[in-house]
């Protein structure tokens, strides 16, 4: 190696890491930025090049912005290459660590003094860099799967594997998931989440086992769509890190067999945990990354499905002008369709953009009651345009109702409506439809002096209430 290879191999100066600016792009992995801040302080181009093992073209591409740098196996070939803690990108706890690593219980483990809070920020940079590989390029590594690993319990012992399987082994296992969607619908995910847990050893039985190229991408698909409907029942009953592992590992499955629609649905999923999380930038987040994968399956339905749920996020922060502004855009993106919805996506229709509308309207409402008239003229069509079997999604509507009906000054309807939107709620295996009745408690709350209202607040803010 001559003097000149030598200097550009040699290590980069370790203080630069400090800088508040180079923490915050370090953070959100933006590269371009790092690379900027690199070269000010005198780090060519060519010595980053050499050591993060790219030519000097593509580290210019990277500093113009003209490539986006996403995939988990760059950033750390970077983050090694030019000698960052790991930490500092969401990489690892520690060196050696693994930044998604679970104890027996489910529960994250930290490592060395970080607190809680730090833990939780690296873990959900990784979850987002992981999920963008996974929408945008496809093909999470074997290691990134463990990391994901969707079983929430080990699978049953000795599973042993089918012979040759054909296309009626596809068609039970999709008529399996069918099934089980149809029951969530009903039921709630309390109600079907272990039924789905329990395909899951099946599937991947079938998976692992010969079969034509046709029938593989059958069974994946189906796979994926599993992995969906049981991230979802998760999620239903409140265990929202084996919803995001479920979700994670049905996305991965879903871009490798170039399921598009599926994998927009399977990150609107993951956007609603983020909502219901109380983490609308997250959600935006993961709504966005929907839209990029809408825009490539050429769907007007899931453009559609991203755009109402993106005003229902912008509706949590308190801000009216994009929640109207994503609601226009979704009813003419779904006006725009020139055939029937895809399979994943059926859904997707006006009921669910007034559903969505109504609790984007009920979120401005808790901040400001003028909105209140508008959130119940959403949820009130939603509801009356959803079948029976469509169970839960009615009975939230009931709950928006409710809340909006109690703002907008109709205090005996609203109490009456109230008592009607918790019975129907309490049919449904949900722990969403649990927690959405604080929505009631808060509106209830506004008439202090009626005594039907204050029961309401006594009665789900005890021990069994919300």
């Amino acid at each position: 190696m001559n003097v000149g290879d030598t200097e550009a191999r040699a290590p980069i100066d370790p203080t630069l890491w400090d800088a508040p600016a180079m923490r915050a792009a370090l953070a959100n992995h933006d590269i371009a930025t790092v690379f900027h801040l690199l070269k000010r302080a005198g780090v060519s181009q060519g010595r980053i090049a050499a050591l993060t093992g790219h030519t000097q073209p593509d580290v210019s591409r990277i500093m113009n912005r003209r490539h986006m740098v996403q995939a988990y196996a760059v950033l750390d070939r970077i983050a090694t290459g030019l000698g960052i803690p790991r930490g500092l990108m969401g990489l690892a706890y520690a060196p050696g660590a693994d930044p998604l690593a679970v104890d027996e219980r489910g529960a994250l483990v930290r490592h060395g003094a970080r607190d809680t809070r730090e833990g939780e920020a690296v873990h959900r940079r990784m979850f987002f860099a992981l999920m963008a590989q996974a929408a945008i390029v496809g093909g999470l590594s074997e290691v990134d799967l463990d990391r994901l690993a969707a079983s929430t319990g080990s699978p049953a012992p000795g599973v042993a594997l089918p012979g040759k399987v054909g296309n009626s082994d596809a068609v039970a296992l999709e008529n399996a998931v069918q099934l089980l969607w149809t029951q969530d619908d009903l039921l709630g995910g309390g109600a079907v989440r272990a039924a789905a847990n329990g395909c899951l050893s099946w599937a991947e039985s079938l998976a692992a086992a010969p079969a034509s190229d046709a029938v593989k991408r059958r069974i994946q698909t189906a796979h994926a769509d599993l992995h969906s409907v049981a991230g979802w029942a998760a999620f239903d009953t409140g265990d929202h890190a084996s919803a995001k592992k479920h979700l994670a590992t049905g996305l991965s499955l879903a871009r490798d067999c170039d399921q598009l629609d599926l994998a927009a649905t399977i990150l609107w999923q993951l956007g609603r945990i983020f909502l219901h999380a109380k983490d609308p930038d997250g959600a935006l987040k993961m709504f966005n990354l929907g839209q990029t994968v809408a825009q490539d399956t050429d769907t007007p339905h899931a453009s559609a499905l991203m755009s109402v749920n993106s005003a229902w996020a912008y509706g949590e922060m308190g801000k009216p002008q994009q929640v109207q502004a994503l609601l226009t855009r979704a009813s003419i993106e779904l006006d725009s369709s020139r055939g029937d919805a895809p399979k994943y996506l059926e859904f997707m229709n006006h009921a669910e953009i007034h559903g969505i509308a109504g609790m984007a309207y009920n979120a401005l409402s808790a901040r400001n009651r003028s909105y209140g008239e508008q959130a119940l003229q959403h949820a009130t069509a939603s509801r009356d345009a959803r079948p029976d079997t469509n169970a839960r999604a009615r009975a939230s509507d009931g709950l928006a109702i409710a809340a909006a009906m109690l703002r907008v000054g109709g205090c005996d309807a609203g109490v009456q409506a109230a008592h009607s939107a918790i019975e129907a709620a309490s049919a449904i295996h949900s722990s969403r439809l649990a927690d959405r009745q604080a929505w009631i408690v808060q509106a209830a709350k506004l008439h202090p002096h009626h005594s039907g209202a204050r029961e309401l607040v006594a009665a789900l803010s005890g021990p069994k209430g919300v």
